[in-house]
């Protein structure tokens, strides 16, 4: 599984709620907006969710990992 597949997964089980927040949160920190994180987050060469996340990272982990 890619780590764009990961995450689209992820954002299916944790809900828009959740994963807007995730996002906003990641596009506040690097100054870019939500459609710029998105496009980076659901990219072939993609990184991990958790290399992006900057706030909550602890809570966002364990969320991540109990999927």
């Amino acid at each position: 599984m890619t780590n764009a597949q990961a995450t689209s997964r992820f954002f299916t089980k944790v809900g828009k709620k959740v994963e807007n927040e995730i996002v906003t949160n990641i596009a506040k920190h690097y100054g870019v907006s939500n459609d710029d994180i998105y496009d980076e987050l659901y990219d072939s060469e993609a990184e991990a969710l958790l290399d992006y996340v900057t706030v909550n990272r602890a809570a966002v982990a364990l969320m991540f990992n109990n999927k």
